[in-house]
């Protein structure tokens, strides 16, 4: 991939996952939504960072993207967006994945009984800001909107 197709390809990931969270909170699948809405901020700080530098190979996207707005290189107006809206990448990487996909092996919860709604919907509000965030900074990039509509995931309650 060269450096236009990585964010485009990270974008469609992060709107697909962001997808996938929403039905999850629709149909109350808690964890589910959690472990959607963490792949969807990862993939949209990755999205972001992609831009910039060499996509990391990490879960915890936060850390690259302060440093990414500490080194000075960037347009001021996309530098002061990123900051605005770290904290939607705060709490969203490595720990919430583990939780959300293998609960707390250490007690034996698995993850549907230990995610409940409000740390899942708090996740599916961080990612929601998190996408727009990364969709905005691919259009001031690229100087175009992003064309990605992903497919929208089946919920189960349409399977009845």
């Amino acid at each position: 991939m060269n450096s236009h197709d990585d964010p485009l390809y990270r974008l469609k990931l992060a709107k697909r996952s962001l997808a996938k969270a929403e039905n999850d909170a629709v149909d109350g699948q808690w964890d589910d939504c959690l472990a959607e809405a963490q792949e969807a901020v990862e993939n949209a700080g990755k999205a972001i960072l992609g831009h910039f530098r060499p996509i990391p190979k990490t879960h915890d996207v936060i850390g690259p993207l302060k440093r990414l707005t500490d080194k000075g290189n960037l347009p001021d107006a996309i530098r002061q967006d990123i900051e605005a809206s770290l904290d939607a990448f705060r709490n969203m990487g490595l720990a919430t994945h583990i939780r959300a996909a293998y609960g707390d092996e250490l007690t034996g919860t698995v993850p549907w009984e230990l995610i409940q709604e409000p740390e899942a919907t708090a996740g599916l509000e961080k990612a929601r800001r998190a996408v727009a965030l990364a969709e905005s900074v691919y259009a001031a990039v690229s100087g175009e909107p992003p064309t990605v509509e992903p497919e929208t995931p089946q919920s189960a309650e349409d399977d009845e």
